[in-house]
């Protein structure tokens, strides 16, 4: 038996995304050093701590996050920095979120910037745990308002936000996708200066209670985000790992039969974890464990954690018999070598078909030898003679017999570190 790593990432594996965005950052809360009360702004803007009621910290999306108990736990951000940023230009915010008690029926509030129940120069982001409907107000007065209610995904103990203000138009992205949008005649400014945000804290005492959970990476900035930005805030706790950043890249792979493949996940606060179907799976309680399916199938993985949330992520397995296949050989036309544990190599994708196999052969631009092997297993790990080589383009050559015909493939692999 072989195995292979789950879903090795080709050609945009190295995304920019990957690299949280910095420009216009106003502060940065991932509540990693936080001195006793005190929440510090990771940007070093010393003015943008915030004061917190509570010193409790459980496992976060990265590091640890802020635990509210939903009885008075809130922070308060009073900076001018923070204050002006709700005023007349565009700003992002994003953070996320998990709720405790999904029975609680009431409302509770995640953040505020507003007079108590107030609609004049209001922002509030709102969520109830029993329906899981998050709301979003933003609102200048009456006639000049946003009110958003969207569905959370079920299967989700971590939830990132992110709501965006641009020009005239207010977005809301929900887990790194747009869930909705809309455009006002104009701009919905919020010039209530002398009023704090407010992360935990009931906005309205008649109809919302205080949020009972955590919150994590909170991130402002003084302009709006674009799509791709905000998918790149969004870091996927709690999922099957593919190794890629664009949300739009199914998980989904092709095994021959006979493989066995390895799985990775995301960072995750689960404690437990039950893959289902069982069939296959070497370690049916272990998130990494090997799958060997025999035939084509859908497997999913329950996180369980600590609080009684248990998140679902699923992908399938296409099995495919070699037996069946063209006798042809298929390469990617990328790797990544990079150590992150994922498209390290470059190689043959389906070794099993090419039973009668001659050379595979990897050249640089100067037509200089680095790698030969007369194996269809054998991979390019991207050195010569125990060095890295240089990123960029290398070509490959490759022969193989098709009953007594003789083949010779040929291509470019790009290589990027």
């Amino acid at each position: 038996m072989r195995w292979i790593p789950l879903l090795a990432c080709v050609w945009m594996c190295l995304s920019p995304l990957q690299a949280q965005t910095e420009f216009g950052l106003v502060a940065f809360y991932p509540f990693d050093n936080n001195d006793d009360t005190i929440v510090i702004d990771e940007t070093g803007n010393l003015a943008n701590n915030g004061i917190s009621t509570t010193t409790l910290y459980d496992c976060g999306v990265e590091g640890r996050a802020i635990r509210f108990d939903g009885v008075d736990d809130y922070i308060v951000f009073n900076s001018t920095a923070i204050k002006d940023l709700f005023g007349t230009e565009d700003f992002s915010l994003s953070f996320y979120f998990k709720a405790f008690n999904s029975n609680q029926v009431g409302t509770q509030t995640l953040m505020s910037k507003r007079d108590p129940c107030s609609i004049d120069f209001a922002f509030a982001i709102r969520y109830t745990p029993g329906t899981q409907f998050i709301n979003v107000l933003l609102s200048e007065d009456f006639q000049l308002s946003a009110n958003f209610i969207e569905p959370l995904d079920p299967l989700k103990c971590w939830h990132h936000v992110a709501i965006v203000r641009d020009v005239n138009e207010i977005l809301l992205y929900l887990d790194g996708k747009l869930a909705t949008s809309s455009t006002y005649n104009e701009r919905i400014d919020i010039t209530t200066d002398d009023l704090p945000l407010v992360v935990g804290q009931t906005s309205c005492p008649t109809s919302d209670a205080y949020f009972e959970g955590l919150i994590d990476e909170i991130r402002l900035y003084n302009r709006s985000l674009n799509r791709l930005e905000v998918e790149g805030l969004y870091l996927r706790p709690d999922e099957i790992g593919n190794g890629f950043v664009d949300l739009s890249v199914n998980k989904d792979t092709i095994l021959y039969l006979g493989n066995a493949i390895q799985t990775y996940i995301t960072n995750t606060c689960a404690e437990d974890f039950q893959w289902q179907p069982i069939s296959g799976v070497e370690d049916p309680n272990s998130a990494i464990t090997l799958l060997e399916p025999e035939t084509t199938t859908t497997y999913a993985l329950e996180f369980h954690d600590n609080f009684g949330c248990t998140a679902v992520d699923s992908f399938r397995v296409t099995v495919i018999n070699p037996d069946s296949l063209a006798c042809k050989a298929f390469l990617p036309t990328a790797f990544t070598p990079n150590q992150d544990g994922l498209n390290e190599t470059f190689g043959i994708d389906n070794p099993f078909a090419l039973t009668d196999f001659i050379s595979f052969e990897i050249f640089d631009r100067w037509g200089g030898l680095m790698f030969a092997s007369n194996d269809p297993f054998a991979r390019w790990d991207g050195t010569f003679k125990g060095s890295n080589v240089n990123p960029g383009a290398y070509f490959y050559q490759v022969r193989y017999r098709c009953e007594t015909e003789e083949l010779f493939d040929s291509g470019t692999v790009m290589m990027m570190r």
